[in-house]
């Protein structure tokens, strides 16, 4: 399938060009954040832009979200043997979609997306809820400006919306998802192999955790590719047919394969 190239938030930029040190990174509420990390080396934080514009795209379409290479280079960290998460949070109701709804990646583990996990109790959830918040730096239960600056990015900026920051920081990535147990299996992580660089990607399934319990199973939500050029990609969920829908299409298949027939009859 070709890529279709889009810039999200300027990201597309970030290879060739940087920011000043004090450049700016507005956060909206439903942004997506991925966050790299690696022993040693300081995370790089990003702001992918709106959950929503992502997962509005059409069905099994692949965009290329932009480039980290620059980024990780001045955090000092390599693509081999690097962990990435990509994370999110709706806090106040959107179209659909109910407010404290959270988004998690997992590393997909096949050709195929992972079997969805369950959704969180609500306890999880906020422990979930005030861990992504922390990283951002917002106080996700006394309430926050949705356009808020995201404070760690104030002093950090490597360019148009991405940050880096030290992984001691107690607001940073490291800090508080290293230690976060509210998510299934932990703060997920998706790693790349000591040769990564060498050639390959690694996809990270998106999965929406919806308010409603554990009872119920989280939605498949698409996939990111991270490839060993320093690319992030995302390719939106191919729509599958209803079961009525796909049982019509077989009863019309038939409707016109009896029709062929009689009509080849009648024309002997």
């Amino acid at each position: 399938m070709k890529k279709k190239f889009i810039p999200i938030l300027g990201l597309a930029g970030l290879a060739v060009s940087g920011l000043s040190a004090h450049a700016q990174i507005n956060y909206n509420d439903g942004d997506l954040i991925l966050a790299f990390s690696q022993s040693g080396h300081s995370d790089v934080e990003a702001d992918l832009g709106s959950i929503a514009s992502l997962t509005s795209l059409s069905g099994g379409s692949t965009v290329q979200i932009g480039s980290f290479s620059s980024s990780l280079t001045t955090a000092g960290s390599s693509l081999n043997s690097l962990s990435f998460s990509i994370f999110g949070i709706q806090n106040n109701a959107a179209g659909s979609v109910a407010a404290n709804t959270s988004y998690l990646s997992t590393q997909q583990s096949g050709a195929s997306p992972n079997s969805a996990p369950n959704d969180l109790t609500g306890s999880r959830q906020n422990t979930l809820k005030s861990t992504e918040l922390g990283i951002l730096g917002l106080d996700g239960f006394g309430g926050y400006n949705v356009n808020g600056l995201l404070p760690w990015s104030i002093a950090n900026s490597a360019g148009p919306s991405v940050a880096i920051i030290s992984s001691g920081n107690v607001n940073g990535y490291t800090y508080l998802a290293g230690s976060f147990n509210g998510a299934p299996s932990g703060f997920p992580t998706s790693t790349t192999s000591s040769t990564f660089a060498s050639g390959g990607s690694i996809t990270a399934d998106l999965f929406e955790f919806d308010p409603v319990g554990s009872s119920q199973k989280a939605v498949y939500a698409g996939a990111f590719t991270f490839n060993s050029n320093g690319t992030l990609d995302f390719t939106s969920v191919v729509p599958v047919p209803e079961p009525g829908a796909t049982g019509m299409l077989g009863a019309a298949g038939l409707l016109l394969v009896a029709f062929r027939h009689q009509f080849r009859r009648n024309q002997i």
